[in-house]
């Protein structure tokens, strides 16, 4: 691949690259924080009653949520995570071939000894590069919390000891004090690994959809519609799919079936053994559940058919003159 062409990929992605890998390690690092500063026993029991209406929409059971692993993974589902990747993906995946026709420096760039599959995969291979660089941040930010931030805890109920027959027994009256507790010795950060490459997946899906669409169409601006729709249209149909028993086959035709960083954290935290399992059996009367890996392949197949598509159309597409 033509080390020109890279460094032209790396000179356009720096500064969205830049603000996006701020964005998403800041946040992941601030969201350990707002947890260790939450106490959510005296919400258990107000949560608890609304379980059974709201709880279908929780990829994981009620007490994975409210333990501080659970509060932790939900930074990977939360809006500014995904939006960021997803712009990230989207722009980059627009700009492979719409990009360069709507500026008009396709023409000369094909004039210089170079084949049009360096210069769309110089372009994806910066873009998915990227991508795993942010991911591998965002996990970063969630480690520099997991390690700097601290939860308060009830300290234990004070005791007496017997003399001569060793026992303590509890004290179960008087105030209990508040201690300070390192956050990583209540959560391993290696438990949200999963989460970040279920992030890359879906980054990398994106990406590869977007850039078929790019090698299709003329216009960047229409190929950032194009697919910011199908995106958000995605979004709609797995809401759907988990709202009513009717329209729960919404979920088997939407990218985001694929996506759930919560319950691959919830895997790694409780069930290590499953974390490459293409499914995991039933469990202590749990029903059986799709395994990460299966996740991992759906996405990342669907994006490698993306670009694989791309270069076909892009090989035999009979490019417009420059406006």
């Amino acid at each position: 691949m033509n080390r020109i062409l890279l460094r032209k990929c790396l000179a356009e992605v720096q500064l969205l690259f830049i603000a996006c890998a701020l964005l998403l390690f800041t946040f992941c690092w601030v969201r350990v924080f707002i947890v260790a500063s939450l106490e959510t026993s005296a919400f258990a029991s107000i949560i608890d009653k609304l379980w059974e209406n709201w709880g279908r929409f929780s990829p994981v059971p009620l007490s994975q949520l409210l333990s501080y692993s659970g509060r932790v993974a939900i930074a990977y589902d939360e809006p500014v995570v995904v939006f960021c990747i997803a712009i990230f993906a989207i722009a980059r995946g627009s700009a492979a071939v719409s990009g360069e026709l709507g500026r008009g420096t396709m023409e000369m760039l094909l004039a210089q000894p170079i084949s049009r599959m360096q210069v769309l995969y110089s372009q994806a291979a910066v873009t998915v590069s990227c991508l795993a660089l942010l991911c591998i941040l965002s996990w970063l930010g969630t480690w520099s919390g997991i390690h700097t931030a601290e939860v308060t805890e009830q300290a234990p109920a004070k005791s007496i000891s017997i003399p001569l027959l060793d026992v303590r027994i509890p004290i179960p009256f008087g105030p209990r004090e508040k201690i300070k507790i390192p956050m990583r010795e209540r959560v391993t950060a290696s438990n949200f690994a999963p989460g970040a490459l279920n992030l890359f997946c879906l980054g990398f899906c994106v990406a590869g959809v977007t850039t078929l669409a790019s090698a299709c169409d003329r216009y960047r601006w229409r190929t950032i519609g194009i697919v910011s729709c199908l995106f958000v249209l995605q979004m709609i149909f797995k809401v759907l799919g988990r709202a009513f028993d009717s329209t729960s086959f919404f979920e088997w035709i939407t990218i985001f079936g694929a996506y759930e960083p919560q319950r691959l954290v919830y895997i790694a935290v409780d069930l290590p053994q499953y974390n490459w399992a293409l499914s995991l059996p039933s469990i202590d009367g749990r029903p059986a559940m799709t395994g990460p890996l299966t996740y991992y392949i759906t996405l990342v197949t669907i994006g490698t058919l993306g670009y694989l598509a791309a270069g076909v159309v892009f090989h035999r597409r009979d490019l417009p003159a420059p406006l």
